[in-house]
């Protein structure tokens, strides 16, 4: 779990940076943080929203090429699981 918390805090960061475009950080933020997780290692309330932003994130061609309204809602999501991690690795 430690190493969820750490890839998903990374990629809070890196959504929150604000150095790019939103859509060029919310890719960054699954393609260096998040891509190689797998849904079935995380908590089952946010296997779907994860399954969601890697799909719509890989269906694209190039990888990432999304506006920047559905990377407003990726990036929403994005910080949405890393809060969820966050909270469930704070648990006794």
């Amino acid at each position: 779990m430690t190493d969820l918390l750490k890839k998903f805090s990374d990629a809070a960061t890196t959504v929150k940076s604000n150095n790019h475009p939103v859509r060029v950080c919310v890719y960054g933020a699954y393609r260096e943080h998040l891509k190689d997780i797998n849904p079935d290692d995380l908590p089952e309330n946010i296997q779907i929203i994860y399954e969601s932003v890697r799909d719509r994130l890989t269906s694209v061609r190039p990888k990432g090429d999304i506006g920047e309204d559905e990377a407003g809602y990726l990036a929403e999501d994005i910080l949405h699981m890393a809060d969820v991690i966050k909270t469930n690795y704070k648990r006794p």
